[in-house]
């Protein structure tokens, strides 16, 4: 969804919206917070417009968040809390009205925000880490499954302490700095030699002097004639115009 040509919204998947919808009824079906007394029913209805607008809510906090935070050397946990406690705040809102609605809530502000977001903040805790976890398993799932064999040449070079997951790398005049999951290494070698050696590991050349593998691109910021990727370490790495239709091609721009 294109709201302007700088923003980019993807719509939930069919998978989100059928995992929400379950988690809603789940959690309807269960009753918590007080909420058993209502008929079923309404009790459905209630909770599963609460966990659909609540990951909507958390889904936009994350995606600002996000582009706040892209340039600030912070740890991932700490990140998730400040997504929590700031998605915490417009949620907690929504929950106080749609109580009212369905409870005839006496609670008025700010007590009603004094009340509810305690709750709302510890849920969202609970349910980003979770979240965050099922995410890395994910990842090193597929990283098992779709990087090449630990002999490919180009992964041989790197010292053993940087392990086999690439980031990406830039050029320094006959030098490449190659980013893995566990640090940076100078390495001796022609980008040409590099692509040759990485023709089958998936990643793309988005630069004249830069490469990156696909499963470490966290966002694309999209510009006049060219781009910026941002790396899930928070490493910003430029796109020129000519390489725009290599991101276009694996989806990663529309």
């Amino acid at each position: 969804m294109d709201l302007n040509k700088r923003h980019h919204l993807p719509l939930p998947s069919l998978m989100t919206v059928l995992i929400t919808l379950a988690i809603g009824l789940g959690v309807g079906y269960l009753g918590p917070f007080g909420s058993f007394q209502m008929p079923l029913g309404q009790r459905l209805l209630y909770w599963v417009i609460l966990i659909g607008v609540g990951h909507a809510i958390f889904s936009l906090t994350e995606r600002f968040c996000q582009n706040w935070l892209a340039n600030k050397n912070l740890n991932v946990y700490l990140k998730l809390v400040i997504t929590s406690v700031i998605g915490a705040v417009f949620l907690s809102f929504f929950v106080d009205w749609t109580s009212q609605l369905f409870f005839d809530s006496s609670l008025r502000f700010p007590q009603s925000l004094q009340f509810y977001y305690p709750k709302v903040l510890i849920l969202s805790l609970i349910l980003n880490v979770f979240g965050h976890l099922l995410e890395q398993a994910r990842n090193a799932k597929t990283a098992t499954t779709t990087n090449p064999p630990k002999d490919n040449r180009f992964i041989q070079r790197l010292p053993h302490q940087l392990g086999t997951e690439l980031i990406c790398f830039s050029m320094e005049d006959h030098y490449l700095k190659v980013y893995t999951e566990r640090g940076d290494h100078m390495m001796l070698l022609r980008m040409k030699d590099a692509l040759v050696e990485l023709e089958h590991y998936p990643g793309i050349q988005v630069h004249r002097s830069w490469w990156v593998a696909l499963d470490a691109i966290k966002q694309v910021k999209k510009q006049t004639r060219k781009a910026t990727l941002i790396l899930h370490n928070d490493m910003e790495v430029p796109v020129s115009q000519k390489y725009l239709p290599q991101l276009k091609q694996h989806g990663l721009l529309s």
